[in-house]
């Protein structure tokens, strides 16, 4: 009836309580305006909806086919603002309309290129062109622009690609093997991982209806990033809730062959799972999928109370005499594994907070239901565990008391002090779950379609558009003498793609008059094989060219392609304008800041993208350590006051009853850093707060060993056998967080399992002997 309630009251709150899915909740808050713009942009920014695409392992030809369709079935699916397969890959009309405005937004268009000589050699190179397996494309565009204004606009947005137009669409110049690729950006948020999702299998969809045969579709990007981190998370969370399960559960039947004890267990455990959910959603609103999956593996720590208190039971007493007894040393010992969680929730990463929260509701619920309702619905039912194996048994009689188990922790210690001490992640990509192969396909795929390498950005804001373009532009001049010295390769500029309007009106005044063009046309084409009027659409361009209105962000609407490419580097933010300067291969960072200080713009700022991570990080790690420091005082002074309260105890004797009981789990967290350490494993905050659950997980063994002065031989067997059975189901739910993909959780489970493993070796060493020996001949229970 108890569990029915409970199911009942789970699926009223599941509805009530929305569930998130978004990676973003494993990044920390910013503490700077560099570090808040990161992480702002690493959870939402333009470029977190790109999808990158090679297509290989055919015939050139056929590549080109199939991403002529692929391309053809993204464009019908409505789901992309922007697919790029080719430099022409955009619709008629506005194909024309920027053709139209070519000279406008042209960074060729200068006096100096409708000069007579110049213009001579741009149609010695028509004619050639016309000859070649370009000459449809010269033909349409090649007498309407002989300059080559429009083709040195493309070839502008291009940038530092390797890609090479072939067969009318693009192909990676540098590839040993013919790749055909594509960029596309879809219209869903980049927080939306199920939308992301969707979008890849959208790509995936295409590719095989463009009957692909032997070719391969490689897909990347951060779409895709996270829609496979979130898939990698999830599957790591059912794995964990299941096999978990089925592992405790049989674990629980080996030991007592009793169905009533596995119903026993799930009452505590449901009701803190209720109530860890109850609270997050409280607190925050909603509760993220990883919180509630771990958050429930987590709380397997629960099922020690009903162990605790099935096997403390006295053959005399009853279960809630039983209850009211170990209740001082129940509650003192899930108070102080709810207290260590504090070091979760004031972590700073979103997804901590909700799963210290989680536990510590949960951990206090759970040990209130067992020692307050499992008494009240047992009442007479018996349930004893069976024997321990002799050798078990054996094994952990002769370490109880073996003080020398403790000569681990200064082993340990010089480990640490010789071994260099615990080395610190600062990269937070390592905490991805996305493989290594996956991550190194994005950076070639980003190299061959010319995207930047980004390793900084300059941060531009006004309440303007025409501002930041303005900006920019200045931006860029204050860079040209960078590259021209070699200590920056380029940088990419909202201003390349949309000149502010000063500069289009600049280039508009610098065409030639009505009069001049027609004379030096005419001296041009001199001596070459053109019809006297094969140029009457150029001349006409020209003069439309003089009337046209400056493009503006207002016009984008009827430009997708170019919005798609200005969308990443010019977007509203607030109540104005954001715009963004990437720098390739910045080679001399001091100059390149003396030159951006030195335009005295009071909105610009400089983000060093692997300075800031590595700061975001940095404080990320001191808040933990402070708060793993703060809450393991916690737990000594809640131990000094749980302690000093036992009759005829001195508060001063609480205090050393503390550091005896805590000395073991200090112990055992020098022991886990040691082992992390020789493991390779580079540490996080994460590591940091499971080390602090694993301590307050620890605790319970500690203050229940400690009782063992006080209880005769029999009984003491009785507490080990009981605390041996925690210790299996908290390694049976931590220990397969080894084996997950995700860095995080993968982490967490090696420190946990780590750490109770040697919190229950020294506790058990340090554990005073029993007060009696066994009568002769007595068999002591399990």
């Amino acid at each position: 009836m108890a569990l029915l309630l409970l199911a009942l009251l789970g699926l009223v709150l599941f509805r009530a309580v929305p569930i998130r899915t978004e990676m973003s909740d494993l990044l920390p808050p910013g503490q700077t305006p560099a570090a808040e713009f990161l992480l702002r942009e690493l959870r939402s920014g333009a470029a977190t909806t790109v999808l990158l695409a090679g297509i290989e392992g055919a015939p050139e030809a056929e590549l080109a086919r199939i991403s002529r369709a692929v391309g053809d079935g993204l464009r019908a699916s409505g789901q992309f603002s922007f697919i790029g397969n080719g430099s022409l890959d955009m619709s008629d009309e506005e194909r024309e309309l920027i053709f139209r405005y070519r000279y406008l937004l042209s960074p060729s268009t200068a006096p100096a290129l409708f000069e007579a000589e110049p213009l001579k050699t741009r149609l010695a190179g028509l004619i050639e062109g016309l000859r070649s397996s370009a000459s449809p494309l010269l033909a349409r565009y090649g007498f309407a622009d002989p300059t080559g204004a429009f083709f040195d606009l493309l070839r502008g947005w291009l940038g530092q690609s390797q890609v090479q137009l072939r067969s009318g669409v693009w192909f990676a110049g540098e590839s040993a093997t013919p790749r055909a690729l594509i960029v596309a950006r879809s219209k869903a948020s980049g927080l939306d991982t199920d939308a992301q999702a969707a979008a890849m299998r959208i790509f995936q969809q295409a590719f095989a209806a463009a009957d692909s045969g032997p070719a391969r579709l490689l897909l990347s990007g951060p779409g895709v990033f996270g829609a496979e981190a979130a898939a990698a998370v999830r599957a790591d969370v059912e794995m964990i809730s299941v096999l978990s399960g089925v592992l405790i559960l049989g674990f629980l039947w080996l030991r007592y062959r009793s169905l009533l004890m596995l119903l026993v267990v799930a009452v505590p455990l449901l009701a803190a799972s209720l109530s860890g959910v109850a609270a997050v959603g409280l607190v925050f609103g909603t509760v993220h999928a990883a919180a509630l999956g771990f958050g429930m593996t987590m709380l397997g720590v629960v099922v020690d109370y009903p162990l605790l208190l099935i096997t403390q039971r006295r053959p005399e007493e009853t279960l809630r005499q039983t209850a009211r007894r170990i209740w001082p040393t129940l509650r003192l010992a899930a108070g102080a594994a709810a207290l260590g969680l504090t070091g979760m929730m004031a972590s700073g990463f979103p997804l901590l907070a909700q799963l210290g929260l989680f536990g510590a509701a949960g951990l206090l619920v759970g040990v209130m239901v067992t020692a307050w309702v499992l008494p009240w619905l047992l009442r007479d039912a018996v349930l004893m565990p069976r024997p321990l194996p002799g050798f078990v048994s054996q094994a952990l009689t002769l370490l109880r008391g073996r003080r020398a188990v403790a000569l681990a922790v200064p082993v340990a210690l010089l480990v640490l002090l010789f071994g260099g001490g615990v080395r610190w992640e600062d990269d937070l990509a390592r905490l991805s779950p996305v493989p290594q192969a996956q991550r190194d396909l994005d950076k070639e795929l980003r190299h061959q379609l010319g995207a930047a390498d980004v390793g900084g950005v300059v941060v531009l804001a006004a309440p303007r558009t025409e501002t930041v373009l303005q900006q920019a532009e200045r931006v860029g001049d204050a860079l040209a003498p960078l590259m021209a010295r070699g200590a920056l390769n380029g940088f990419d500029s909202p201003a390349r793609y949309l000149p502010s309007a000063a500069v289009q009106q600049a280039r508009q005044a610098s065409l030639p008059a009505a009069d001049a063009m027609p004379p030096r046309l005419e001296q041009a084409a001199a001596g070459l094989p053109f019809r006297p009027d094969a140029f009457q659409r150029f001349l006409q361009g020209l003069e439309d060219s003089r009337a046209l209105p400056p493009l503006a962000v207002a016009d984008l609407p009827r430009l997708p392609t170019l919005a798609a490419r200005l969308g990443p580097l010019l977007s509203p933010h607030g109540d104005g304008w954001q715009g963004l300067i990437i720098p390739q291969e910045l080679r001399d960072k001091a100059a390149f800041q003396q030159a951006l200080a030195g335009l005295g713009l009071p909105d610009l700022l400089w983000v060093d993208i692997k300075a800031e991570m590595e700061g975001i990080v940095g404080v990320a790690t001191r808040q933990a350590l402070l708060w793993c420091g703060l809450g393991g005082l916690g737990v000594l002074v809640l131990l000094a006051i749980g302690l000093g309260r036992r009759p005829g105890q001195a508060w001063h004797g609480g205090l050393l009853a503390a550091l005896w009981t805590a000395a073991p789990i200090l112990g055992a967290m020098l022991v886990t850093l040691a082992a992390l350490m020789a493991m390779g494993q580079r540490l996080t905050p994460f590591h940091m707060v499971a080390l602090l659950l694993a301590a307050g997980v620890g605790m319970d063994y500690a203050l229940f060993f400690g009782t063992t002065a006080r209880q005769g031989e029999v009984e003491a067997e009785r507490t080990m056998g009981a605390i041996l059975n925690c210790t299996v189901t908290t390694l049976l739910t931590f220990g397969l967080l080894a084996f997950c993909a995700t860095p995080v959780l993968r982490g967490i489970g090696l420190t946990v399992a780590v750490g109770v493993l040697s919190a229950f070796l020294l506790a058990l060493a340090l554990s005073p002997r029993p007060a009696s020996p066994l009568a002769a001949g007595e068999k002591a229970p399990n």
